[in-house]
């Protein structure tokens, strides 16, 4: 990995390894932290040991760890060239690579006003997008403290909550209260060192609400029990708002959508449309264990091509097309178009699937009404000429060969006189399948025109067998109560300088001889 690209952000960047060590640091880190030390703990605090050891410094990376998610963020007081300042530490764990990504993010514009007063100095802000709150441990978690910046935040005073007369509990969102007092009652049992609230929302005094990240650390007395609590609050209605406005976009668009994790392979969103096309629930498809699984599997190969380049940093849109597999077993033709997008925390791919399965449809008609004989199924004859051209390439290219055999029914305008053309057509198409039941799978058959008939042999040196086979197979069928029919044919074989009119000259010349000697038989040139 080239860290030396982190040298551009202007922020503090340590790149720390499984035991805490430093593997680099970023011009911005040096020039606060300077290299005092090996350990990010060292470095940013002059500890001996990791943060977590001591009081009032929770450790991201632990966090990580014991809680098994990808991201921590946590406030620390930092010792620098200049002095102690504040920083929001966040950092990020790359297990594929064995290390963390720590940012650290200046919070010295936060602090300059702050007042000190009492044990806990970061309760003290006055300005920016960090409040701090301490909660007594009793029913509605009555305010202790708050930084005077909180007006800004939820337009009550200070002075509000700390003389009662607002109390915390009542400016949760009715329908987040329950989890918010779960998650409080589950830490404090448990009684950990801190915690990371989900997002919930908070009512301002103007009636409107708000979402917040809450981060709570308890507080101990002498005999370890939990008295009371404290936290900062940072504002993130934004975020919710660009989420649902993803949302309302997602499921008013006509087609599936599905925010797709290329790096775990996971599922994190699927619109109404998606679970139509589908047929699986949303929590069916969010809860996938393998949702390449849903690929056809012809086509999973160019899928994962397609995730490699992705985990190598390709950011541009992909579409393709692909067929998948639905619930109830169909597959459909779909065309998916993937845009990299941040979503949550996670760099991912939005999935845009357009089902295209009609499509398809009409446009296999479409050639199958081009290449097809009509009354017979069997390929016309534009398609032969398009196979001959082929055949004539590779026996060029690749010195291979191949054989031709002309036949068409002997006496053919006897059986439409005798019996009508409905009857003749009949005919034809019981030659036909009686042809078909006798070719290989790689030889090509379809109808010249009127009542001849072409099939061409690749890899075949000697047409005279196959030749015979079929005219005894037609030989040997009734298409009618009384009625038989015989077939002549003509054969060649490929020779150097060929083209197509050379080849069926040399057929046409075989069949005529066929007639010419009774009928009913098979003549090579």
């Amino acid at each position: 990995m080239d860290y030396y690209a982190l040298d551009l952000i202007p922020e503090p960047v340590l790149i720390v390894d499984e035991n805490y060590q430093v593997l680099f640091a970023n011009k911005k880190a040096r020039e606060i932290y300077g290299n005092r030390a090996e350990t990010c703990h060292g470095l940013s605090h002059s500890f001996p040991a990791p943060c977590y050891e001591y009081e009032g410094h929770p450790c991201p990376i632990k966090n990580i760890r014991e809680l098994g998610i990808e991201k921590s963020g946590v406030l620390h007081v930092h010792k620098t060239q200049e002095g102690e300042r504040y920083f929001y530490v966040v950092a990020q764990h790359f297990p594929e690579k064995g290390f963390y990504v720590e940012l650290h993010i200046d919070l010295f514009d936060l602090m300059e006003n702050l007042k000190l007063s009492g044990q806990r100095t970061e309760f003290l802000l006055s300005g920016g997008p960090v409040v701090f709150f301490q909660w007594k441990r009793a029913e509605g978690w009555p305010v202790e403290f708050v930084s005077p910046n909180v007006s800004e935040l939820l337009g009550y005073t200070a002075e509000d909550f700390i003389s009662g007369r607002i109390k915390y509990s009542d400016l949760i969102h009715p329908e987040d209260l329950e989890r918010v007092a779960q998650e409080v009652k589950y830490h404090t049992d448990k009684k950990s060192s801190f915690w990371i609230h989900q997002d919930y929302r908070l009512r301002r005094k103007d009636g409107e609400y708000i979402w917040v990240l809450d981060h709570t650390v308890p507080l101990f007395n002498e005999k370890d029990e939990v008295v009371g609590y404290y936290g900062y609050l940072i504002d993130i209605t934004e975020k919710h708002e660009q989420e649902e406005l993803f949302h309302i976009l997602a499921e008013s668009n006509p087609h599936a959508v599905l925010v797709y994790d290329f790096k775990q392979n996971r599922v994190l969103y699927a619109n109404h449309r998606a679970t139509k096309l589908f047929g699986y629930s949303r929590e069916e498809l969010l809860n996938l264990e393998d949702p390449i699984s849903l690929i056809f599997w012809k086509d999973r190969e160019k899928v994962y091509e397609n995730l490699k380049k992705r985990k190598e940093g390709y950011r541009d849109t992909i579409s393709y097309k692909l067929r998948i597999i639905t619930k109830s077993g169909r597959i459909k033709w779909v065309n998916p178009s993937s845009t990299v997008a941040y979503f949550k925390g996670r760099t991912v791919s939005v999935i845009t699937l357009v089902d295209i399965s009609e499509e398809v449809k009409r446009e296999r008609t479409l050639i199958k009404l081009a290449t097809r004989d009509q009354l017979t199924g069997i390929f016309n004859r534009r398609a032969l000429i398009h196979d001959f051209e082929r055949l004539l390439y590779q026996a060029k290219r690749y010195q291979t060969t191949f054989s031709l055999i002309i036949f068409d029914i002997d006496n053919f305008k006897r059986v439409n006189d005798t019996y009508g053309h409905l009857v003749g057509d009949k005919a034809l198409k019981e030659v036909v399948k009686a042809v078909k039941k006798v070719l290989r799978k790689s030889d090509i058959f379809g109808r010249w025109g009127g009542e001849e008939f072409l099939v061409l042999l690749p890899m075949t040196l000697e047409p005279y067998a196959p030749a015979e086979k079929i005219r005894q197979t037609v030989e040997n069928c009734k298409f009618c109560k009384d009625l038989s029919v015989t077939i002549s044919l003509g054969a060649t074989t490929y020779r150097e300088g060929d083209t197509i009119d050379s080849m069926i000259s040399r057929a046409d010349e075989a069949l005529y001889r066929a007639k010419e000697q009774g009928k009913n038989r098979v003549v090579v040139i």
